[in-house]
């Protein structure tokens, strides 16, 4: 993954400067690797935070992202891989149960799709099963001001805000279904989400705080 090291170190700057970005809760990653579970609100989340992730993220990403060669190049070498997200893809799932046995980190939304504000009713549970299956913990992030900085439709990318707030890894506890520990990373990912926003981590678009 020479493009992901390379293109990583050139983003890193960028993005700290473009977007002030900032990271809180890097305390709560102790040990890796994790499945790391978001929201998402713009397609930026995954580059940024893949980008400021201390080791290599895989991403499940949408199938039709990788029709043509160049983008499903590009997607490889930047360690996404597909999923079919229509059905129940088996391939995708061998492939990240894969990745974790691998020690590799693998990323998740589990609401599926860009959303404005978090859809509780959409939230899947692959992250909990993959979790269960592979006893990798769950590590939850919110994402705050991507949403401003590239809306969804549009194509460039605005000098908002970024925030990331990582919240504490989730471990399964014996007995428990993925549908059980998948309510549990729900809601701690709402957590951080009530938090940004009582934080006042809205969206910005000029430099003043």
């Amino acid at each position: 993954m020479w493009l992901y090291a390379f293109l990583k170190a050139i983003a890193w700057p960028l993005f700290k400067m473009y977007h002030r970005l900032e990271v809180h809760g890097t305390e709560n990653m102790k040990t890796f690797p994790y499945i790391v579970v978001g929201n998402h609100v713009s397609n930026l989340d995954p580059i940024y935070i893949a980008t400021f992730y201390p080791k290599p993220l895989h991403f499940m990403a949408k199938r039709e992202l990788f029709k043509s060669r160049g983008m499903r190049f590009l997607l490889t070498q930047l360690g996404a891989f597909p999923v079919n997200r229509s059905g129940h893809d088996l391939g995708a799932v061998k492939h990240a149960l894969r990745l974790l046995k691998q020690k590799a980190s693998i990323g998740l939304f589990p609401e599926g799709t860009r959303t404005k504000r978090f859809l509780e009713g959409d939230f899947k549970q692959g992250a909990a099963f993959f979790a269960i299956k592979s006893g990798v913990p769950v590590l939850p992030a919110a994402i705050f001001g991507t949403d401003c900085a590239m809306p969804k439709g549009k194509r460039m990318v605005r000098p908002a805000k970024v925030r990331i707030l990582y919240g504490q890894a989730l471990y399964p506890k014996e007995g428990e279904t993925a549908e059980m520990f998948g309510e549990r990373i729900k809601e701690a990912l709402l957590v951080l989400i009530n938090e940004g926003e009582k934080r006042g981590w809205v969206c910005q678009t000029s430099h003043s705080e």
